[in-house]
């Protein structure tokens, strides 16, 4: 089996770098969307979706810092614009517009203050609190800004979201799934698990769809980091795999990622029990070895949003 190039139009950068970008211009799309022109180090051009920047105040000729917030498995690139006042890990003030009480998705109870940014767009902040016991509602609140994500802050109060509750990172505890919803602000389904001890957590569906969970089975999910909002991210365990354990795979195709500053990756495609995709990266060297073979043996060394990855021990 030989190496299949695939070109991709955008230059190999390190996924969590910053590099300044030259905005060159807008693109209008048929289908009604538009971009900002980007230019990367190299010379190379990129599109931004720019209605998530709106108010970034952006012009053509301005240099930008992007972070490469992302590359996916086929070599595409998603970039994070550096926010004109705020930055990640960092406590500022904000003004308070409302106070309020709602029942949230998973079907909890939390009060909430609804703030106003320096660009004018409103968030939402979560306030643990009793129900009958009605926080004060102040002129300003200082927030901690967890993350920045398509223009959208992140935030959470700095007393707040940092106690992991009854779970240990690493290990795996069972959940019922208590229901399925659909969120209305961001359009996506979500399994509601709940805890022996009654507390509710989300799940986004779409990652675990060939998984086949339904409402009243029981899961076992393994404590994966924490969320925006100090929840813990909850990752089901595999139906198939075992991190830490060897499994064959087939091999279903070699492709060679051509960059468009002339930059070279080789990547050995795999299929797992579902069909999946499992896009291992290889030098030239483990290109030449493992390249011949039909099944290659692999240890898993990570989970996370259904997706295997492994590292590849010998072949058949």
């Amino acid at each position: 089996m030989e190496f299949h190039q695939v070109r991709i139009r955008n230059s190999l950068l390190t996924e969590g770098e910053s590099y300044v970008f030259r905005l060159t211009g807008r693109l209008n799309l048929d289908k009604g969307e538009d971009f900002f022109v980007v230019q990367d180090p190299f010379g190379y051009k990129m599109l931004l979706p720019a209605g998530f920047y709106a108010e970034y105040g952006f012009r053509e000729g301005q240099e930008l810092i992007c972070r490469v917030d992302k590359i996916s498995c086929s070599g595409k690139m998603y970039l994070e614009p550096r926010h004109p006042r705020y930055e990640e890990g960092n406590l500022y003030d904000f003004d308070v517009i409302s106070l309020g009480y709602q029942r949230n998705l998973s079907g909890g109870e939390e009060w909430y203050y609804r703030i106003i940014d320096c660009l004018g767009k409103q968030w939402t902040v979560r306030k643990n609190a009793p129900k009958n016991l009605e926080p004060r509602f102040p002129v300003k609140i200082q927030c901690l800004v967890v993350r920045i994500k398509k223009g959208k802050l992140f935030l959470r109060l700095p007393d707040e979201g940092q106690d992991p509750g009854p779970f240990v990172q690493g290990e795996t505890y069972p959940f019922l799934i208590v229901d399925q919803k659909a969120d209305p602000g961001d359009g996506q389904k979500y399994f509601i698990l709940q805890y022996e001890d009654g507390l509710r957590y989300l799940l986004r569906e779409k990652h675990y769809r060939h998984y086949r969970m339904h409402q009243g089975q029981q899961i076992y999910c393994r404590v994966d980091g924490t969320l925006g909002d100090g929840s813990p991210f909850l990752e089901p365990i595999h139906p198939v795999y075992e991190i830490g354990k060897e499994y064959w795979f087939l091999v279903d195709r070699l492709e060679e990622y051509v960059f468009s500053n002339g930059s070279h990756q080789k990547i050995i495609v795999l299929k797992d029990a579902f069909g999946e995709e499992i896009k291992v990266q290889v030098n030239e060297e483990e290109g030449k070895q493992w390249a011949p073979l039909g099944k290659l043996l692999c240890r898993v060394k990570r989970i996370r949003k259904s997706r295997v990855e492994v590292e590849i021990l010998s072949g058949a």
